[in-house]
């Protein structure tokens, strides 16, 4: 059965006194967003198709982060009462309950929606966890749940003035829920926003959780010094990823102009900046927990201004053998790429981290230009390119070995 989530934004904030703030806990500021926007992301990646946020009241900002998740093709729904969210959900529907303010890392929402309903997440009662809500003397609510859809009309059915945030989970605790508990240590468990501060040092860890490992040796070894700093940098600036995508293809198709103008190495720098910047791009996606809209559009453009550098850095060496082996290079790569490609569809690998793609071609060439000269490092780029092919295709042509069948093997 699908996967749904109810996504509660009923409470305002509290100040240190325990007063009430000027806004929603939904709308509390999270790494240039809002909390909202961060739950319903969550929600998303861990497989919800229909999201619905229950509200008292629309404030701007809410409104807002509304508008931002639909711009970027999350579909989510509004109910005003408990009973209109009953009404949105089919009784066999698996439900994921976001609790209000919550904020939990992507692992504990899969490892949620692979248990049978009805679940709770929970964190053991203890002197650091009062702002979770208390199940039983051992145990309170750490924020998350996994219902069905027939769970939320029986409580609508009975709800009356309750609060339907608590009332959902003493019915789940009556259901019989199971009990998921997380570590103990704060770091292991979601953060509940009743204030500001309550997200202090969460964006620190969430950048590192955003971190990944490439297949590639540039962004993994390379880009990964700066793309971290400058991603959460620019997060908490509200900078969306989509500029800075475009800013790398941007440099790239600049540096290939600069270089037909005759000033080699100021357009190869900017060919080489292209890349760092659109691993900025890509590691500011995932702290978002978006994508980058016509991101592959932008990247494919920016890869094929890298190839035209190189071509372009062979023409004006001026000789058609240095222009002939930019060419070689060129196609060496696609052909590896091609290679690579046939691989994963195989075997789900995508070979080694060293062999070439045009962010490491550039990056092997910068060094061999600065001790030997442009043509050393056309050269150097077609060797690379060149081996990088015959090691891919070695690869594939072994992996296409061990997936043909016998034919002789017996029925």
């Amino acid at each position: 059965m699908a996967l749904a989530a109810l996504i509660i934004a009923i409470e305002t904030t509290t100040g240190e006194a325990g007063t009430g703030g000027d806004g929603l806990r939904a709308t509390l500021p999270l790494l240039g967003r809002t909390v909202v926007e961060h739950q319903a992301r969550q929600a998303v990646g861990a497989g919800a198709t229909h999201l619905v946020l229950l509200v008292e009241r629309m404030p701007a900002a809410l409104t807002a982060a509304l508008d931002r998740l639909r711009r970027d093709g999350v579909s989510i729904e509004v109910a005003r009462t408990i009973g209109d969210a009953a009404d949105r959900f089919h009784p066999d529907e698996r439900l994921l309950l976001i609790a209000d303010g919550c904020v939990a890392d992507p692992a504990m929402f899969g490892a949620l929606t692979r248990l049978p309903p009805p679940v709770l997440m929970t964190v053991p009662d203890q002197a650091d966890t009062a702002e979770y809500e208390r199940i039983d003397g051992q145990s309170r609510w750490a924020g998350l749940g996994l219902l069905d859809g027939a769970a939320v009309r029986s409580t609508a059915a009975m709800l009356g003035d309750w609060d339907a945030q608590s009332t959902l989970l003493r019915r789940a605790v009556q259901a019989g829920a199971s009990r998921v508990e997380c570590a103990p240590a704060a770091d292991g468990r979601p953060r509940i926003a009743i204030r500001p501060q309550a997200l202090d040092g969460l964006d620190r860890h969430l950048l590192r959780g955003s971190r990944v490992s490439a297949d590639r040796w540039p962004r993994r070894w390379v880009f990964s010094v700066v793309d971290g700093p400058v991603a959460g940098w620019l997060a908490r600036k509200a900078v969306d990823p989509l500029p800075v995508a475009a800013a790398g293809a941007g440099a790239a198709g600049l540096g290939v102009v600069v270089m037909l103008a005759g000033w080699l190495a100021t357009g190869f720098g900017l060919v080489l900046l292209s890349g760092p910047v659109a691993a900025i791009a890509a590691r500011l996606a995932r702290l978002r927990l978006a994508t980058i809209r016509h991101g592959d559009r932008i990247e494919r453009a920016r890869t094929a201004m890298l190839a035209a550098g190189l071509v372009v850095l062979g023409w004006s060496l001026g000789a058609d053998l240095w222009l002939l082996t930019a060419v070689m290079a060129v196609a060496a790569m696609v052909a590896g790429a091609s290679a690579r490609q046939g691989l994963a569809a195989l075997s789900g690998e995508s070979g080694p981290a060293w062999v070439a793609d045009p962010d490491g071609l550039a990056c092997a060439m910068a060094p061999v230009a600065i001790a030997f000269g442009w043509k050393s490092a056309v050269a150097a780029a077609l060797a690379y390119a060149l081996l990088s092919f015959a090691r891919m295709q070695t690869l594939f042509v072994a992996g296409a070995q061990d997936n043909t069948p016998d034919v002789n093997a017996p029925i």
